[in-house]
Order: structure tokens, then sequence, then C-alpha cells
């Protein structure tokens, strides 16, 4: 553990954040929709786990984003620029890896964040995938992500570090390796925020809120459920808005109905 965090080291890296965001989010080509996703049946398949470790709720949503992409491959690509000069391409990714932003838990660096990417979504079970999740979450000084990035912006001067970091976004594999594919997951949904609307570096971001019961319409009654508002901002560039609905609508049957039902 990184127990002499120094106020330098955070600001650095807090730098490198600000730098991602300033550089690679561009607000006027993304487009957000929502939904009040119903997670009665998620809640049925945790409590079948009993006193085993129950899939955390972003293990679903990876695994409903893998699931989905099977019959939206469209959806996994992203743009890039060769080199930074050349004309926009297509890069079209093979397998679901998905970006999870997380917050770290070291002293005097609690208010950085950084992503890790999660290989594979597709071939992996919930339990392999919350298994990830945990890792990531409780032990940040293993993480050979988190410590190449805590390196890279704590070694380099800033303005050296800053173009270091965003290499990966004009080479496809760099981009694969440190970034992953198309898709990014963050929530402070634990820390009781309803509904995150943002914008994010990957063409795909999707967003969570607080879990609770709300009042939801089920065979003409009124009824207490558990719910979250599901996000997804996505770059308007890659696809129009109704290809892009119809896979936020197949993410969200696969979250109502788990285990996800036929296309």
């Amino acid at each position: 553990m990184d127990k002499k965090f120094t106020t330098e080291k955070t600001d650095s890296i807090f730098y490198g954040n600000y730098s991602i965001v300033e550089s690679e989010i561009n607000y006027s080509h993304t487009v957000s929709f929502s939904h009040l996703v119903d997670l009665t049946r998620v809640e049925e398949v945790r409590r079948s786990c009993g006193d085993g470790i129950k899939p955390t709720y972003t293990a679903f949503i990876a695994k409903a984003i893998a699931l989905a992409m099977q019959d939206f491959p469209f959806v996994n690509r992203r743009f890039y620029r060769p080199f930074g000069i050349f004309p926009r391409r297509f890069q079209n990714f093979k397998t679901v890896d998905i970006s999870i932003a997380s917050e770290t838990d070291i002293p005097n660096a609690e208010y950085v964040s950084f992503i890790d990417v999660l290989r594979q979504a597709e071939v992996l079970s919930l339990e392999e995938i919350t298994s990830w999740l945990y890792q990531l979450r409780t032990r940040p000084e293993e993480n050979e992500q988190w410590k190449m990035f805590r390196a890279l912006l704590t070694r380099y001067p800033r303005w050296l570090a800053k173009w270091l970091i965003r290499i990966p976004l004009f080479f496809p594999t760099l981009w694969v390796r440190y970034r992953g594919g198309a898709v990014l997951i963050s929530s402070p949904a634990k820390y009781g925020v309803d509904a995150v609307v943002g914008s994010w570096p990957s063409p795909l971001g999707v967003s969570f809120g607080l879990v609770k019961d709300r009042a939801l319409v089920k065979d003409g009654c009124v009824v207490a459920c558990p719910s979250f508002f599901l996000l997804l901002n996505f770059d308007r560039r890659l696809m129009a808005g109704a290809p892009a609905a119809r896979f936020f609508h197949r993410v969200i049957d696969i979250l109502e109905t788990w285990p996800a039902p036929a296309s």
C-alpha cells in the first residue's frame, strides 16, 4: 500500500485525469439515453447465491453489455486518427473488453481515479466478473494498470506525461492494451447518487444510479420494485439514434429478464 502517497504525487495523478477529460471528451459528439430499469429478476439471482459472493450490479451490467454486443456487433468499435494526423478510421474490436472506472482507497489519494480493463466479458461468468471487480477495488497496489498509470504521471514532467497518456488514442494496439474496447462503465451509485449523466473518453459510456425500491407499474398496478436509472452516452458519429436505442433496449431487456432471453 502507498502509505506515503504525497500531495505532490496525488496532484500529478489528478492532473492526468484532468488532461484526459480536457483533451478527449467532446460533448458536441455525444448523446445520452436513460431508463429506469426493473431489477426484480437481478435481485432474485443475487438472493439465490445465499451466503456466497453476490454478483455486483456492475457485473450484471458488464455481462449484459457483452451479450447485447453479440446482437449488435457494430457497436463494438471506435474512431481513431492514425498517428494523430491521418484521416479517421474505424477500429473494430474482436472481443468485449470493458473499461471500468475505479476510485482508490489509498491514503492521501482517495479522490483520484483510474481505469482497468475487464477482458473478454462475453466469455466470463457473473462470478468471475465480480471477483475481478473485487480485486480492482480492494487491491489497487497490486494492479498493473494502476502502477503503470501512477508511475507515468509521477515520474515524468506533466507536459510529457500528458502526451504519453494520450498515445493510445492514435494506435489501435495500445488502445486495446490500456483503454480496452468501446465501453467504459462508471458509477458513484454506492454514494447515494440517483443518476449520472456525463460524457466519457470511450465511444460508449454506461453509468447507473442508486439501487432502491421505486414505484413501477406492473399489470396495471403500482408496486414497489428494486430499480436503478441506467444511462448510455454514445458517440453519435459511430451510429444514429435508432440503432443506439435498439442496443440500449437490448441491454435493458437482458437485465430485466435475466438470464438473457433469445433475441
